[in-house]
């Protein structure tokens, strides 16, 4: 698994994991901080594999989760059966960074000790075709805010 910083505006930090197996989600309260957003593409994996990752999810205490892609709806489903008190979306088939902006702009409560918003982790399966598509708009994460604000 990786997890790397790839963008920050206005203070929140935007992560990439691309992940490899469904348990890594429980090692990122280790190197991101807690109470942020997920928005996650898990097309491919089987039901208990969905649940696997959402289980793994806990541990970063996210204020809201978000799946898109082909197993979104399921994906949710695995997640409102370990954790229903999380707030969860299914994003669907709505383009990448759109489903980007949403999270990004959601509203989260900043960390009371530092008043920083909480991170942004944006997940992959290894080999998904949009990580490219991801590097791409965080490269260019300003500009490419201010392209979907004008839409």
């Amino acid at each position: 698994m990786s997890l790397t910083k790839v963008a920050e505006l206005d203070g929140r930090e935007v992560w990439l994991a691309v992940l490899s197996r469904p348990e890594e989600p429980a090692s990122w309260a280790g190197v991101a901080r807690p109470r942020g957003g997920v928005l996650a593409y898990l097309d491919g994996w089987t039901d208990a594999e969905l649940t696997v990752f959402c289980r793994g999810l806990l541990a970063l205490e996210p204020s809201e989760a978000a799946f898109a892609g082909a197993a979104a709806a399921e994906a949710r489903e695995a997640l409102a059966r370990v954790a229903p008190a999380i707030a969860s979306t299914a994003r669907g088939d709505e383009p990448l960074d759109e489903s980007v902006w949403y999270m990004f702009f959601a509203s989260y409560e900043p960390d009371p000790a530092t008043r920083r918003q909480p991170p942004l982790i944006v997940a992959f399966r290894e080999g998904d075709p949009r990580v490219a598509v991801f590097k791409a708009v965080a490269a260019r994460f300003g500009a490419a805010m201010n392209e979907v604000l004008e839409r």
